[in-house]
């Protein structure tokens, strides 16, 4: 079981048979079936109570409701091993959203309230959110337009990811650069079991052998030195102001409802094992 393996549960908070959207004023205008925001409230307030009960670790994924955010953050303060996460559609965008995007935006759990969006943000600002993720779905356009009803849920999420939440949390004054990075990276390595890089100890304990005439293009070339064995990492441009553009993705899925979202701070490079797997660095894009 979990307890022995010393592992922990990762929950997806819905339950529920029928809805496509967040039920309420949206999904009626919509004519479509809404999922009440309970529905995602019963699954943490019932893993809530087993961690309480177990000892075990829980970890509730993309958490979307004010409601939700008020268990997890009161479970928290009882002392209960309890992490969660949501996601950058989360904190941009409303139910409302779906007027103008139309299935484009509909996602499980789904988008929700304004006031559950702002919600979120608080619970980000206020360290109950411990990391955000993805949640990462790609889709063809021909699926999306089946309608609400009988299109997928989900977005692709990867390459706007970053570029979303800094416009959001950071330039919105809500978290710093450096609590974004961890809310991104560190804190699901961490979960993850994986250990962090400390960029700065092996460029200085390389410091003669690391060629580069700056910081960054030192940075891309730690795989080309004997002794560096394992070095994961994404290179960060924190101010670089850039505008979504759904057709210059690197995925072969288009699906996002932030096409041409004028946004701040975007990955540059990726590194996996030492070895450069991704760069825009000297590239127009």
């Amino acid at each position: 079981n979990v307890k022995e393996s010393g592992l922990y549960l990762i929950e997806h908070c819905e339950h529920h048979d029928t809805g496509a959207v967040n039920e309420g004023p949206v999904s009626r205008k919509l004519g479509v079936p809404g999922i009440p925001e309970d529905t995602e409230l019963r699954v943490v307030e019932r893993d809530i109570d087993m961690a309480r009960k177990t000892g075990v670790h829980v970890h509730f994924q993309h958490v979307s409701t004010a409601i939700s955010f008020d268990a997890i953050r009161k479970a928290k303060a009882e002392g209960l091993p309890i992490t969660c996460e949501t996601a950058p559609h989360y904190i941009a965008l409303s139910d409302e959203a779906l007027l103008e995007y139309g299935t484009l935006a509909k996602m499980n759990p789904p988008l929700r309230s304004e006031a559950d969006r702002q919600a979120t943000i608080a619970a980000i600002a206020d360290g109950t959110v411990d990391m955000l993720a993805t949640d990462h779905a790609p889709h063809t356009m021909e699926e999306k337009e089946r309608g609400f009803l009988d299109a997928p849920n989900g977005i692709i999420g990867l390459e706007c990811a970053y570029g979303v939440c800094h416009k959001v949390l950071v330039d919105g004054g809500f978290i710093s650069d450096e609590r974004l990075i961890e809310l991104m990276a560190t804190a699901p390595a961490e979960l993850m079991g994986h250990d962090k890089t400390d960029v700065t100890a092996v460029l200085d304990e390389y410091a003669d052998a690391v060629p580069g005439d700056d910081r960054t293009k030192r940075v891309l070339n730690l795989g080309k030195v004997p002794g560096v064995e394992h070095v994961d990492l994404v290179v960060l441009d924190t101010a670089g102001a850039w505008t979504v553009d759904p057709e210059k993705f690197h995925s072969s899925a288009r699906n996002t409802p932030f096409g041409g979202w004028h946004v701040t701070g975007r990955p540059l490079a990726t590194i996996i094992g030492s070895e450069l797997a991704f760069s825009r660095i000297d590239k127009e894009d």
